[in-house]
């Protein structure tokens, strides 16, 4: 599997990437920074076998990248991740997760946030969620959102796995295999920011 870094945003003006390279680490490259300025910072995350970017969209403070699952597409999926990359430097992990929470309560019948879990990962604050939905008021699908948000210093980094499938009682758990509970959970711990000019409290692997 290949590690995917995803350089960060440090100016304004966003461009959609035109694909990933096939590199020792496959990378997005954002526009390029104003004069002076050196882009280290990086967010790292290893996609699951097989899954592909199939949606992508930008505009003047975000970036974002959708992967699906083989064989399952942007109309046709019961699994999704997301990926984006915010140009905010005044962005907080946690009212980031408060919008997740509240388009839940907007959208679906029910829904069942987790308890926010905040902390440090690799030197940079990070806070973590899942979310139920019980049934979407326009889909008529559950879902289940497990969302990190972490907090870069040019940017702000959001990773975001969703699942969708039969609707659900308010007292019932996602109808989601346990094993893909699993290897979501694996899958987000892995997911972390790095900064290459700063290796003593933000390094990257090598």
């Amino acid at each position: 599997m290949r590690r995917i870094a995803i350089l960060a945003v440090l100016v304004p003006l966003l461009v959609p990437a035109t694909g990933w390279s096939q590199t020792r680490q496959q990378q997005q490259q954002p526009p390029a920074p104003p004069p002076g300025a050196e882009i280290t910072e990086q967010l790292l995350m290893t996609p699951p076998p097989g899954w592909n970017i199939q949606g992508s969209g930008a505009n003047r403070n975000s970036v974002t990248k959708q992967l699906f699952p083989p064989g399952q597409t942007s109309e046709t999926w019961n699994e999704m991740m997301t990926i984006q990359v915010l140009a905010d430097a005044t962005a907080v992990p946690r009212d980031y997760i408060q919008r997740i929470i509240e388009a839940s309560r907007n959208n679906c019948e029910a829904s069942g946030p987790s308890p926010l879990n905040e902390a440090l990962t690799n030197g940079y604050p990070v806070a973590t969620l899942t979310v139920t939905c019980t049934k979407g008021r326009q889909t008529g699908l559950g879902g289940l959102v497990a969302a990190k948000v972490i907090r870069g210093k040019a940017a702000l980094y959001v990773v975001q796995r969703i699942w969708r499938g039969a609707a659900f009682n308010r007292d019932e758990a996602a109808p989601i295999p346990k094993a893909m509970l699993q290897d979501w959970a694996t899958f987000l711990r892995g997911v972390s920011v790095c900064d290459t000019a700063d290796p003593t409290h933000h390094p990257c692997p090598k």
